[in-house]
Parts: C-alpha cells; structure tokens; sequence
C-alpha cells in the first residue's frame, strides 16, 4: 500500500495528491450535472425537483473548499498547497 509507507511529509502530500484530485474531480461532476439535472427539470416542468440539483450542485461546488478543510485540520496547514491537482509526481 504506497500510502501506508513511512516516509517525509512531501511523500505523503504526493501520495494523496491521486485522492484528492478524485475528490476534486467527484465534485466537479456533481456540480455541473446538478446543474444540468435542475435545467432538464425546469425544461420538463417539474420544477418541484429543481432544488434537488440546485442543492446537489451547491454541495459539488463547495467540495474543494470542504476538502481543503479536511486536510487541513489533520495539521498539515502548509502542506495542502503542496498536493498535486493533477495526481502526477
């Protein structure tokens, strides 16, 4: 498992480079097909179910933001800069 390895704080902020980008990438999908779901339901005239795309891509567009926070509050405050978007090392 290359994440259990012992190894520095730049190893392991490569390491989770892949999972955070796969969060990232989670979020950025949520985001625009609650955004495509609240259009095709406005379109059909079931506007009821707009707000359930509109809440799922609110959360898809704060996911960055709740991600940073996470990783952020396991003490790497300098680190989380240091992570690959791009899952490359």
């Amino acid at each position: 498992m290359p994440l259990a390895q012992a190894g520095t704080e730049e190893q392991l902020a490569g390491n989770m480079s892949g999972v955070v980008s796969i969060l990232n990438m989670v979020g950025l999908v949520l985001a625009f097909g609650g955004l495509l779901f609240s259009a095709v339901m406005f379109m059909m005239g079931q506007t009821e179910r707009v707000l359930y795309g509109l809440v799922g891509a609110g959360i898809g567009g704060l996911s960055f933001i709740i991600v940073k926070v996470m990783f952020n509050s396991s003490g790497g405050t300098e680190n989380i800069e240091n992570i690959n978007m791009g899952g490359d090392n």
